[in-house]
């Protein structure tokens, strides 16, 4: 049984279906990787609405009842870029079009999750996923590509670390009415 001082690391995200995750696969093995590049696992991808960090366990249960009070409707992402965070140094894939029915989706979770103290960032939102970490060089990505991706639905996600490194696991999914 959770005990109060117990904590979970949770963010909101959407999550890519199998197909999505294959199509990705197949525009990102056209990439030439850098030895200095930290591949992250394609069962780890998604794009980042909310991060929220560290919290308790009866927080849990607020951003679960924060997140089943969005109301927004479903939409198609079309996956068609590579980028990269300099300062980050993460090569990334996202969509030179953001939906808006994305941006209304993350600012509505946004004000939603201030009921459970959450504090949103400032800086602007960015969708992407993020495909490799800790690249110092640069990447060569230079292929034309769209993945149509149907979103229907949002997930809390949990990162749990271990001696193997992070994995991510979807512990709830919240429907687009």
């Amino acid at each position: 049984m959770a005990t109060d001082t117990q904590t979970r690391r949770l963010f909101f995200a959407l999550w890519p279906d199998d197909q999505v995750r294959q199509s990705i696969n197949e525009a990102f093995s056209a990439v030439s990787i850098p030895d200095n590049c930290r591949v992250i696992q394609p069962e780890n991808w998604h794009i980042t609405l909310h991060f929220v960090g560290q919290v308790r366990y009866q927080t849990k249960d607020c951003l679960h009842h924060a997140a089943l009070a969005i109301k927004n409707q479903p939409f198609l992402i079309n996956l068609d870029c590579f980028g990269c965070f300099d300062k980050a140094k993460i090569f990334w894939m996202g969509c030179q079009n953001l939906p808006v029915e994305l941006a209304q989706l993350h600012k509505n979770l946004g004000v939603s999750l201030a009921n459970c103290d959450y504090q949103n960032e400032s800086r602007e939102y960015k969708p992407h996923i993020t495909l490799m970490r800790k690249c110092v060089t640069s990447v060569n990505s230079a292929e034309d590509f769209v993945i149509p991706w149907f979103v229907d639905k949002f997930s809390l996600i949990e990162s749990i670390s271990d001696s193997h490194g992070v994995n991510y696991q979807v512990i709830e999914k919240y429907p687009l009415a």
